[in-house]
């Protein structure tokens, strides 16, 4: 049964559930997608206490994990190196990543998406939903995303890129 609870990675509404035989609990959050935090009593503390910078790390890794349908990660002790890494992402690895959400959220070419830049800013590696607002604008500029009625769609530059960004996988 799940639990309301508060993400301890972005402090926002998440729900919990218990994984049989295991000590700790499987979260998932709209923000930062699924992770099981693996001994609580012992971990939790560490996200609390963490820099929201490296707090946005560890959750574009979650929520990247989560929507290229990954198993949920174990956090226990903050994984430096994936801080590191994401915290190291450029500008067009930024881009590439929104363009193949985008397009992953696309069934049809010329589908509307909508994108929240409050919630979907890991998809980015973005500190915040400014960063997020950021990388939107320069797709948009790049005419890789245009505007839609109902939230954001490729062009067809978008649509061709993000397809090949999908068969990568």
């Amino acid at each position: 049964m799940n639990e309301k609870t508060i993400c301890i990675i972005c402090e926002k509404d998440a729900e919990k559930s218990g994984v049989q035989g295991k000590d700790g609990y499987l979260a998932e959050c709209a923000t930062c997608g699924k992770y099981f935090l693996a001994s609580p009593e012992l971990f939790e503390g560490s996200y609390t206490g963490m820099p929201r910078e490296k707090k946005a790390m560890i959750s574009a890794y979650t929520r990247e994990r989560f929507e290229h349908g990954r198993e949920p990660p174990v956090l226990g002790y903050p994984d430096e190196d994936i801080i590191t890494e994401y915290e190291n992402k450029i500008a067009a690895e930024k881009l590439e990543n929104l363009i193949w959400y985008t397009r992953k959220k696309s069934p049809q070419f010329g589908d509307s998406v909508f994108l929240e830049a409050k919630k979907d800013y890991p998809i980015t590696y973005s500190l915040s939903p400014e960063g997020f607002t950021e990388i939107l604008d320069d797709a948009i500029g790049q005419k890789l995303i245009e505007s839609a009625e109902s939230g954001f769609k490729l062009t067809e530059k978008g649509w061709t890129i993000g397809t090949e960004l999908m068969e990568r996988e």
